[in-house]
């Protein structure tokens, strides 16, 4: 463990269109300070950056974007002088700092107990949001399930731009020139003295990065007078790794319904009058959302889910890795919907053909290990594609079918009715009437 015991978030500002999060570790080792930057846009326009809604989501976003630099030494003790917060903010941020880190002390196998470094500090008042001019924005990744979010919304008639944070990937950029509306892309950089802590062995692991995402469009929307943020969050985003040390191991936290309603149960505290977050996409599971995805063969050259393509050092070689989990996942996901034709212009090859990727279609069906630690959907859900896939007669390698049929056959897996349940529409949500009235039109096309 590095010599810093204590952890400081020192400054947060807007300065002209960059808007600029301070953070510190101190202790015996002397003083480490990180300045991380996010640059908006010319394209975004005028920025209200005295309204009181954004310096409250501007603490948000501070406090959130914190875990990258706080896991690096976990120390006890944290000074965030200046951020009120309520004994609800207070649990909140224990557990984005300790659910939203599952996965980073369950690597590092580092018990989480104790480590909750947020306490209450007084009762803010909510603040009123401004007023709204503009459309509301999607936040795009360049994949599949943020392309369906948007054309839910262009086949309901609803005007909204695309968001991207973080870097203008390729993926990102030609699949929105598909989807032809704006995008806007916030540069995101960590402080490069980051990574020159974890090359000295500082600890490292995964973040709860759609939390910050989550801040940073809700105060951007605050600065640019949007009414709200729409995430394209899948149902099964919900559904943890591994259980351990009492606590639900997930990944995709910061994906799932719970994190969700803990947001906004963040933003009605502290805001009057939005901007709201919500996934559009939650109600579904990735099966339902890659069926639909298929009807929609224009974006099958442009879009990437592999995470290949989004590290900070820069982006793979192709648009698919084809040797990951979730390029397996996602290969499997699309399997029943498409030809092979179509299938291959969408991939560039067949990750499930190739036999070095037998494990990872174990842990997805549940029979090895856990379920891999990468954005990807349920045992059920792998399962009912293949049985869709046979069903179809859409050739799937004799090695995964072999796999999947010693499945079924130890007689746990009833793979029509697990077709039924993952393609069914589900109930647990936070979307009102008229935007479920929205999703349920568009999926009886699609």
């Amino acid at each position: 463990m590095l010599p810093y015991d204590r952890f400081h978030f020192t400054h947060r500002a807007i300065d002209g269109r960059r808007i600029r999060l301070g953070y510190a570790l101190t202790g015996v080792g002397g003083r480490v300070d990180f300045d991380e930057t996010l640059e908006l846009p010319l394209s975004l326009g005028p920025l209200s950056t005295g309204e009181p809604a954004a310096r409250t989501l501007l603490e948000g976003l501070h406090l959130a974007a914190g875990t990258s630099y706080w896991k690096t030494c976990i120390p006890r003790e944290v000074a965030f002088d200046g951020i009120p917060l309520s004994g609800d903010d207070a649990r909140f941020w224990n557990q984005v700092y300790s659910l939203g880190l599952g996965e980073f002390f369950f690597r590092n196998g580092i018990d989480p107990a104790g480590r909750e470094p947020f306490r209450a500090s007084g009762s803010p008042a909510p603040v009123r949001s401004p007023e709204v001019l503009r459309p509301a924005f999607l936040l795009w990744g360049g994949g599949k399930d943020s392309a369906v979010s948007h054309e839910i919304l262009r086949e309901a008639g609803e005007p909204h731009e695309l968001l991207t944070i973080g870097r203008a990937w390729l993926p990102m950029t030609r699949s929105a020139e598909v989807a032809g509306t704006s995008l806007h892309v916030v540069d995101r950089r960590l402080d490069p003295k980051l990574f020159e802590l974890n090359a000295a062995g500082a600890l490292n692991g995964h973040v709860p990065v759609n939390a910050i995402l989550a801040f940073t469009g809700t105060l951007i929307a605050a600065l640019t007078g949007r009414p709200a943020v729409i995430a394209s969050n899948e149902a099964s985003a919900s559904e943890g790794n591994v259980l351990w040390n009492g606590i639900d191991v997930n990944h995709q936290w910061s994906k799932s319904l719970a994190f969700e309603r803990l947001m906004r149960g963040w933003l009605a505290r502290r805001l009057t009058g939005g901007p709201e977050y919500f996934s559009l996409l939650r109600p579904l599971s990735e099966l339902r959302i890659t069926k639909a995805f298929a009807t929609h063969p224009g974006y099958f050259g442009a879009v990437s889910s592999c995470n290949v393509n989004f590290r900070q050092e820069g982006p793979g070689s192709s648009r698919w890795c084809l040797g990951c989990a979730k390029c397996v996942f996602v290969s499997l996901m699309a399997r029943p919907f498409v030809d092979d034709a179509a299938y291959h212009r969408l991939f560039g090859g067949d990750a499930l053909a190739n036999p070095g990727n037998a494990t990872h279609i174990e842990e997805l069906l549940g029979l090895r290990g856990v379920k891999p630690f990468e954005c990807v959907g349920t045992p059920e859900e792998t399962a009912a594609a293949l049985q869709l896939a046979r069903v179809a007669r859409r050739f799937v390698p004799h090695g995964v079918m072999t796999v999947f049929n010693e499945d079924v056959s130890r007689g746990a897996l009833d793979p029509d009715a697990a077709i039924a349940r993952v393609l069914a529409r589900g109930s647990e949500h936070e979307l009102p009437p008229a935007r479920v009235a929205q999703l349920d039109a568009y999926l009886d096309r699609h």
